[in-house]
């Protein structure tokens, strides 16, 4: 009998992303039961990106390895189903009290990919916790020499009608687990990273970061959300979204600095993908500020999203694309779904929002000031 992964439905819990029970990935029924669980299409580009890629990169990917955050459902299985098949070594955290949905990936990848390279690493991440981040990544760090590639997938969302969570640190959960355990597991593992000949720092990050983007940068001097009068779960989502490409950006200009040359760190948008993330956003009311229960995020994914198959693969053409250079950012060719492409962030309708961008209408300084927060906040310390 095949293990299943899957998770209790629940809006603001920081304890569902919303996975699905497990399947094989060529009959199909994992991506029919995202679609019937969260609405939209079937994949549509998955398929042929298993087909084809391995002629094109995978070359180059023989003998890598990449350990992939929340790579044990939704678009992270596909994105660690994908890399595997291109020949990567694949990492597949476990996260605790979530062994049923990582077995149920495993199962799922080996049977998508026989002969998959799949590691659980012997200590369990759960990124609502720094002291869970520091034990885990040190037990990597044992166990392994070098890493090629770290790609920060995992994540949380929330709504504007949400209650701020609170982690055991003390930390609001969206922020911690979106950004700040992402940014300490990242400095712990930089020196596998440095170790591999062409390491590379993958951070997802999503379109819902520049919108509206004078609410998101106003609060970028209160990455906690602190102020309760103000405080709205969706906007601590855009803005831990925002950080990750202000965090993208000051760590390449960090390693730049030292003379690291080996190592880079580029962004990818997953577009508008049928997740229980955006369930978890409740879109309709959070991001289009409609009257609660107007359009509902399944209707959203129906006529405007793409499964979440086909949400993995600009996050994987940032994995293996050899033309990659710092501060990179790969998305959907329309946006919201299409073809994954190295996208011209400087190009897009809302480019003035855009963080990922020096020039915009974030504050020049706000990649130092964030990368100081988060130290602050993380204790992390960076060999750089």
């Amino acid at each position: 009998r095949r293990p299943t992964h899957s998770r209790a439905m629940g809006a603001c819990s920081s304890r569902n992303a919303a996975t699905a029970p497990g399947g094989v990935l060529e009959d199909a029924s994992y991506a029919t039961t995202l679609a019937d669980q969260y609405g939209g299409p079937m994949p549509a580009l998955f398929p042929q990106a298993m087909a084809d890629w391995p002629g094109m990169y995978g070359a180059r990917c023989e003998g890598k390895t990449a350990l992939i955050t929340g790579g044990t459902s939704g678009i992270g299985l596909y994105l660690a189903t994908l890399l595997a098949r291109l020949g990567f070594e694949v990492l597949l955290p476990a996260r605790p009290g979530f062994e049923a949905e990582l077995a149920g990936a495993l199962s799922t990848i080996a049977e998508a990919v026989p002969g998959a390279r799949l590691v659980v690493p012997e200590v369990g991440l759960e990124l609502g916790s720094f002291e869970s981040v520091r034990a885990f990544a040190a037990a990597v760090r044992k166990a392994r020499t070098k890493l090629d590639v770290l790609c920060c997938n995992a994540g949380r969302g929330g709504s504007s009608t949400c209650a701020r969570e609170v982690t055991e640190d003390g930390m609001e959960s969206i922020m911690q687990i979106n950004l700040l355990s992402h940014f300490l597991l990242c400095s712990e593992l930089l020196p596998l990273l440095r170790a591999s000949p062409a390491g590379r720092v993958v951070l997802q990050t999503s379109a819902a970061r520049f919108q509206p983007g004078a609410v998101t940068r106003k609060k970028l001097g209160d990455l906690n959300g602190t102020d309760e009068r103000a405080f709205n779960a969706f906007s601590q989502y855009q803005l831990s979204k925002a950080g990750c490409c202000l965090f993208m950006r000051a760590l390449n200009q960090r390693l730049l600095r030292a003379g690291v040359d080996n190592v880079i760190a580029c962004a990818a948008d997953p577009g508008l993908s049928a997740t229980g993330i955006n369930m978890q956003h409740n879109l309709g009311h959070s991001w289009l500020w409609m009257p609660d229960g107007c359009i509902s995020t399944r209707c959203l994914h129906a006529h405007f999203g793409q499964h979440a198959a086909d949400g993995g693969l600009p996050a994987a053409l940032a994995c293996v694309d050899e033309h990659a250079k710092r501060n990179d950012w790969y998305t959907p060719k329309s946006g919201l779904s299409g073809k994954p492409v190295k996208g011209n962030p400087r190009r897009h309708m809302h480019a003035h929002f855009d963080p990922l961008n020096e020039g915009s209408r974030f504050p020049a300084d706000a990649p130092d000031a964030l990368w100081k927060q988060m130290v602050g906040y993380t204790l992390a310390e960076w060999d750089v």
